[in-house]
């Protein structure tokens, strides 16, 4: 009589890909916070080399020392951090509208000319040559067309994130290997095919580009919609900082305001890191 012979099982031991994929993470994520440690450093110098090279008055021009005692030792210094969160809570939401339809438009249209050559052709330079007209002159009009409300600001946050996210998606798609797709049709697959299945795998990392870029240009396009049509926000609260002579809290301000630029452009770049690794290793 014979007896199976039980092989003992161990768990299955994690493979080096997938170690490269986390290292590469952490590498990804302690880059990130270097570089926004860094960009702070970076603009305190500069601000305060300024500071000292022109000869403005320090009622107006304010010091990176002023702003720290502004948000953190001044003995309003709560009320102060208060007054500046809600306002950029509301001014993030502003922009989040405008790149969700930015991104998505400029999606769109880079499929639709992915697909025709002869939309490209007619209307890219057009796109291009659109772009070069200052938004302060074009706003007033989306105002009066959309409305003061969410559409309004979406628009006009979408018109400033469009062309640089289109121009971006589109250039990946255009940067495909022709032998790839050419080699998809060869075999019978049609052009949709190829696309899925060459394109857009490839132009994943461009389209990353473009959405972390459309962070900061998003974040433009709500503070003029606020200045120039609802008046909220921290657009709305430093054209009444300027008007009323409140420089501390204008100038902390823009300094809060750019270190959240910062620190969201590094966390799009965590993201598409993610993202293309987890493509890496499924490939």
């Amino acid at each position: 009589m014979t007896t199976a012979l039980e092989v003992p099982t161990s768990p299955r031991p994690t493979t080096p890909v997938r170690d490269s994929v986390w290292r590469g993470l952490a590498a990804k994520g302690a880059r990130s916070i270097l570089a926004v440690a860094g960009a702070i450093a970076a603009i305190v110098i500069v601000w305060t080399l300024f500071l000292r090279v022109v000869n403005v008055s320090p009622f107006v021009a304010k010091s990176p020392a002023d702003v720290w005692t502004y948000l953190f030792t001044d003995p309003e210094a709560v009320g102060n951090r208060a007054v500046i969160a809600s306002n950029l809570l509301r001014t993030l939401i502003d922009a989040s509208y405008g790149y969700a339809l930015g991104l998505v438009l400029a999606a769109t249209v880079s499929l639709l000319f992915y697909f025709s050559r002869v939309l490209e052709s007619m209307f890219v330079p057009s796109v291009t040559a659109l772009h070069a007209i200052p938004m302060v002159t074009v706003a007033p009009i989306l105002v009066l067309i959309f409305g003061r409300g969410v559409l309004g600001t979406a628009v006009i946050g979408a018109s400033i994130v469009f062309v640089p996210a289109l121009l971006t998606m589109l250039l990946g798609i255009r940067s495909t290997p022709r032998t790839d797709v050419d080699m998809i049709v060869a075999f019978g697959g049609s052009t949709a095919s190829a696309f899925f299945k060459v394109a857009l795998p490839h132009a994943i990392p461009t389209w990353f580009t473009a959405a972390r870029v459309a962070v900061t240009t998003s974040v433009v396009g709500a503070l003029l919609a606020e200045w120039l049509a609802t008046g909220k926000g921290l657009g709305g609260q430093m054209l009444k900082d300027a008007n009323e002579f409140e420089f501390a809290r204008l100038w902390a301000s823009v300094v809060v305001l750019t270190v959240v630029c910062v620190a969201l452009y590094q966390v799009m770049s965590i993201i598409e890191g993610i993202v293309t690794n987890r493509l890496k290793a499924a490939q």
